[in-house]
């Protein structure tokens, strides 16, 4: 059986584990033309990946510190709130809140450069200062690297090119900045939930939309996600359903849509009952309390504008132990998503949809998922723009 060595390219998918607060968090990332002569790897996995078959795997350990810059007492920085360098965004002056992250070059008074998009976190508020930390935001996380080795090939020449840091592009790219600070809460309500277009929403999806809103790469990702927490014979609401529930269609389900047009859910060939149903007109849903074994909602939850209320519905018509699973992306309708969500960073907004979860106080066994760097389809109608598939991110928890 050929074996990877120094002088091939590979395909190798990356995941990350860790857990923060009680919450597991895992991370995939697909690193694409791996080049094992020249790239960078975390601390001992290339000596253990040269020799893998195809499908070959291998997993280490990090202590904080190890995969990624260790906590140091200079990343925490003071400077007065005066000094907050409140540029505009969406037309509106940039706040800090607390335990939201922002570029560094806005914390004024400590010598950043204007370009230094750097994230920092808002720690703490006062009327004489504001507090950030500067330090990665895995810093203090133990986690776990797994490689696997999905597709190689001979490298015949090298003539130069781009040396890849994979712990850098896969850890310096977001991943735990979806975590609370120390068990503080994230400030993300006082934000309000306003959007570009705040008329009826019921004109703005009037006319149908039957397509697809993320690649068929990004759809399967989160239909084979679905896949490890939906069981067979499942009663499943899907909330804000279209044409699409990214369900598997062999597990005999019984699926209920409820969404914004009708055309579009009757369109979708999973669901047994149709419901048009305005939750940002009404929150409440119309179901008795336990109805369902699972809700979902795929990516639609950043068109919420009140979206603790919607999550607390989703925990009143669960099951015991029934499963909520919320899906997103990072494509949205530029008229109806809030300014919230545009605010955060990918990572954030993982960060945003567990606090959902969190403040009904009613869910358990909280995960998080996210899904990177993929190969987009060869036919979709956007590989002129870009090669990469859509990224998804998944949060689910069960109820007691």
């Amino acid at each position: 059986m050929r074996k990877l060595d120094i002088n091939c390219l590979a395909t190798i998918n990356f995941e990350i584990t860790w857990e923060n607060d009680q919450v597991k968090h895992k991370e995939y990332y697909l690193g694409r033309k791996v080049n094992l002569w020249r790239d960078i790897f975390p601390p001992g996995m290339k000596e253990k990946i040269i020799g893998l078959p195809l499908g070959g795997e291998v997993s280490l350990s990090f202590e904080p510190g190890q995969a990624v810059p260790a906590r140091h007492k200079s990343h925490t920085l003071k400077t007065d709130p005066k000094h907050f360098i409140r540029k505009k965004f969406l037309n509106k002056p940039v706040i800090p809140r607390r335990g939201r992250f922002y570029p560094r070059s806005l914390l004024g008074g400590l010598y950043f450069f204007p370009q230094d998009k750097r994230p920092c976190r808002i720690t703490s508020i006062k009327n004489d200062s504001i507090e950030a930390d500067c330090g990665h935001p895995l810093a203090d996380q133990k986690i776990s690297i797994k490689a696997k080795v999905l597709n190689f090939a001979e490298n015949s020449c090298e003539t130069g090119g781009r040396l890849n840091h994979w712990a850098e592009k896969i850890l310096d790219t977001g991943p735990g900045m979806q975590a609370r600070y120390r068990q503080h809460e994230t400030d993300f309500a006082s934000s309000g939930f306003e959007r570009a277009d705040d008329d009826r929403d019921s004109t703005f999806y009037q006319k149908p939309r039957l397509i697809d809103h993320v690649d068929r790469q990004a759809s399967d990702h989160m239909r084979r996600n679905y896949s490890s927490i939906i069981t067979p014979g499942m009663k499943v609401l899907d909330l804000m359903s279209s044409v699409n529930s990214h369900l598997p269609e062999d597990f005999d389900l019984d699926v209920i849509g409820l969404g914004m047009n009708m055309e579009e859910i009757q369109a979708n060939p999973l669901l047994s009952a149709h419901i048009v149903h305005d939750l940002n007109l009404k929150p409440e849903l119309p179901f008795a309390d336990s109805s369902f074994d699972a809700v979902i909602c795929s990516l639609s939850v950043e068109y919420l504008t009140h979206p603790y209320r919607v999550a607390r519905e989703a925990s009143r018509i669960l099951k015991p132990g029934g499963a909520f699973i919320v899906g997103f992306s990072n494509r949205w309708f530029p008229a109806k998503v809030t300014e919230l969500w545009q605010e955060l960073h990918e990572f954030e907004r993982i960060g945003f949809v567990l606090d959902l979860f969190l403040k009904t106080d009613s869910f358990e066994n909280l995960s998080t998922t996210s899904i990177r760097n993929w190969w987009r389809p060869e036919n979709d109608a956007h590989i002129n723009q870009t090669w990469i598939s859509d990224p998804v991110y998944i949060v689910n928890a069960r109820k007691p």
